[in-house]
């Protein structure tokens, strides 16, 4: 089964142009910032979100909310595992008994293992949490 962990995301709207999301990374590699996963969408308009999942959430959210970067922040769960035929399908039967709905998900898998984000409404998170075997 997968092993979920609760986690903090943080998002950030930019500009939809060359080189914003890289100016972003390479800001955080200078404060030495790993990331456990990134996602970002552009938005229509010449605006676009980044969501980022970090090793060190404080440290992160220090660093945006001084910059002016930090838009939104909530809880989400990471699920990772090894990567075989329906190994999600444990955490979503979990999440559905409780009644949680999920409002995004997203996945990959490499090299024989896989991790998933998966993001419920903040009223959720601990239904969820008690659902997913989180802490």
């Amino acid at each position: 089964m997968a092993k979920p962990m609760r986690m903090t995301h943080f998002k950030a709207n930019l500009e939809d142009k060359p080189g914003a999301l890289l100016s972003i990374l390479k800001d955080l590699k200078a404060k030495n910032l790993g990331l456990s996963g990134l996602w970002g969408y552009a938005t229509g308009e010449g605006k676009a979100e980044l969501y980022v999942i970090t090793k060190n959430p404080d440290k992160v959210r220090n660093a945006w909310k001084d910059s002016g970067l930090l838009a939104e922040e909530g809880t989400g769960f990471w699920l990772k595992g090894s990567d075989r035929t329906g190994a999600l399908l444990g955490p979503l039967e979990a999440l559905a008994k409780a009644g949680v709905n999920i409002v995004a998900i997203d996945a990959v898998a490499v090299g024989g293992k896989f991790g998933s984000f998966v993001w419920v409404k903040p009223e959720d998170v601990d239904r969820a949490a008690k659902a997913l075997g989180a802490k």
